[in-house]
């Protein structure tokens, strides 16, 4: 018996291992286990949800769209930065998009940039929120320009551009009906704010900022230190000294005409409720024969303007426009530094060759009438076109003119700000007392859209301080 049972052992110890059975005993129980792929599980599904429910929040009331925008060239060409750092330059109209990261103009061009309401299938135009057109040697960076993706967002619209030198026009007429801001960051890092709708101008050397509130409200403050800020009130300038970073009014600069900028005033109707001329201005219409030419205030390419029109095939002269004189006294301006014209139009369509035969029949002439120092009556004129077909036979300026017309683009918006009108003239020319102020259409067939038309004064006064905001 001895010897089997030893045969068996040695048996046994010299099974392969493969043969071997092996009883699996775990090192956590069941149910323990199990309860950690519950708990598992189970916190996956919340971050799911949680992931889930935030994601629609975010895209139903966080997420935004891109603001439909168009660059318009509205004299000369302009220099377009892609993504790709390569510069194109533009003569016509432009869909910007997120690849263009600049615009520039040089010292003979101008382009407007145009916001705009996404079209829907009910409205054949869409609304115009808001413009920004660069001036002579202007150079700006194109940022973003985005809107809540839903109209139950709470968001604001936001347009956004920095890197601002040189000076740059700005009109806003869609921030009443939505939350709205504009935001201009200037290269040496000053933030302007403007959220309500109004008519700025801003000029940015290396030295300063100057901020012209025309029509509206506006803010201004350093990136780095949001305390030292200004509130710029209506008909207010304030300069923005970069050297020793204050924030100062400057000179009380103002529009002296009445109702100028169409596009931001509230329509005015009649008792059969037709737009009517705003309050200060009267319009005339007068021509050889027929047709008639016409004056009216409605919406054109998002603006509310004043139109100028006379077609139907007209062959002879015509003349539509609207005045608004200064009384009997007329204005006195002998207390002012500087006497400045500035208007805002489109040529939409003319029939003559520059401004006729004579450089009289412009599709938009400026018209200031003025006494001088010895009380005689003296007007100064400027014209504006853009048909050059016989460029070679017509003048370019009228006979009493002191100044050549200037060509502009078709069918797209220029804003035309002269020089002051105290350097402009001879000393013995210059204006005391401005009697009125006139823009009309001039020719056979035309079709002039204006959108503002403004003289802006300048005070003597010294600086003064801003109010703090």
């Amino acid at each position: 018996m001895e010897a089997v049972q030893e045969t068996t052992e040695i048996q046994t110890d010299t099974m392969p291992e493969h043969e071997m059975e092996y009883v699996y005993k775990p090192t956590v129980p069941p149910e323990r286990m199990a309860w950690g792929v519950l708990l598992i599980s189970f916190a996956l599904f919340c971050t799911l949800t949680v992931s889930a429910v935030l994601g629609v929040y975010f895209f139903l009331f966080e997420s935004t769209a891109s603001i439909p925008t168009t660059l318009r060239v509205s004299q000369g060409t302009v220099g377009i930065t892609g993504s790709d750092l390569i510069e194109a330059v533009e003569r016509e109209q432009e869909d910007l998009t997120s690849s263009v990261t600049s615009i520039s103009t040089d010292s003979q061009s101008q382009a407007t940039i145009q916001f705009w309401e996404h079209q829907t299938e009910d409205v054949v135009a869409p609304a115009l929120i808001a413009s920004a057109t660069l001036q002579r040697n202007t150079f700006v960076t194109f940022n973003r320009a985005t809107s809540p993706r839903f109209e139950w967002s709470t968001n604001p619209y936001t347009i956004e551009l920095s890197k601002l030198t040189g000076q740059l026009e700005v009109l806003i007429v869609g921030a009443e009906a939505t939350p709205f801001v504009f935001r201009i960051i200037t290269e040496q890092g000053l933030v302007i704010h403007l959220n309500r709708n109004g008519r700025y101008s801003i000029n940015a050397t290396d030295d300063e900022v100057r901020l012209l509130n025309l029509e509206g409200e506006a803010v201004v403050f350093f990136a780095d230190d949001v305390t030292n800020n200004r509130l710029v009130p209506e008909s207010q300038e304030v300069i923005a000294r970069l050297g020793n970073r204050t924030i100062e009014q400057d000179s009380q600069i103002q529009d002296v005409l009445t109702n100028s900028a169409f596009s931001v005033q509230p329509v005015i109707e009649d008792e059969n409720e037709n737009p009517i001329m705003p309050p200060g201005w009267g319009c005339r219409v007068q021509q050889n024969d027929l047709p008639r030419g016409t004056f009216t205030i409605e919406e054109f390419d998002g603006r509310q303007v004043v139109r100028l029109k006379r077609l139907d095939n007209a062959t002879s002269n015509g003349e539509v426009g609207c005045v608004q004189p200064f009384g009997t006294d007329g204005l006195d301006v002998t207390g002012y530094a500087s006497v400045k014209v500035v208007s805002t139009f489109l040529l939409h369509y003319q029939s003559l060759s520059k401004c006729g035969i004579a450089g009289s029949e412009c599709p938009m002439m400026l018209l200031v009438t003025y006494d001088d120092d010895l009380g005689i009556t003296r007007r100064w004129f400027r014209g504006f076109y853009y048909d050059e077909l016989l460029s070679g036979e017509y003048p370019t300026r009228c006979s009493s003119c002191l100044q050549d017309h200037q060509s502009v683009n078709e069918k797209v918006w220029y804003t035309f700000e002269s020089d002051n009108l105290f350097n402009l003239l001879d000393e013995e020319r210059r204006p005391t007392r401005i009697r009125s102020v006139e823009f009309y259409a001039s020719g056979h067939q035309f079709d002039t859209m204006v959108s503002e038309m403004m003289i802006l004064v300048s005070p003597l006064d010294e600086t003064i301080e801003a109010t703090s905001n």
